[in-house]
């Protein structure tokens, strides 16, 4: 308990700020009360964990968290925000990117995600703008999704 008193002192200190906002509908805190604020609030209380308590295993989740829950408030309130599955799998990769400099994990797969969710992300706008090589550009999208995962099949099997 003594252990994860960062954790859970800053998670009930969100939570009862979040309902007694909720409940008393303060108005300059309305920005306060969407469904999104309990889940930031979680991702906050790992992270804070996670740094101020020096335990390195709650980075990851913490990332995580808070990065989806200020997706799915950033999708509702900024309207140049991607509304695109890749963006998870981008917020994932920050999370196992900063896992891996804590010195919890291998650097590789966060670094090859982390490309991919950039890439698919940006397709369509790169598509446009490489709209001169046109023959090309068609030619690789049919196929880049099998050379991935014969990638992906080679490093499955492969024994090195």
């Amino acid at each position: 308990m003594k252990k994860n008193r960062l954790f859970i002192g800053i998670l009930l200190i969100g939570f009862g700020l979040y309902y007694f906002i909720s409940k008393w509908q303060i108005p300059s805190l309305q920005i306060f009360t969407y469904w999104t604020t309990p889940i930031l609030v979680t991702g906050l209380a790992l992270l804070v964990q996670a740094f101020k308590g020096r335990e390195n295993n709650y980075v990851f989740p913490g990332i995580i968290v808070l990065g989806f829950g200020f997706h799915f408030y950033a999708i509702s309130h900024i309207h140049a925000w991607p509304n695109h599955w890749s963006v998870l799998t981008l917020i994932i990769s920050i999370g196992m990117l900063f896992q891996s400099q804590r010195g919890k994990g291998d650097l590789l797969p966060g670094i090859l995600l982390f490309i991919m969710s950039l890439f698919f992300l940006f397709n369509e706008k790169l598509t446009t703008m490489l709209s001169s090589l046109q023959s090309q550009v068609s030619y690789f999208q049919q196929y880049w999704p099998i050379l991935i995962a014969v990638i992906g099949l080679y490093l499955l099997f492969s024994k090195r």
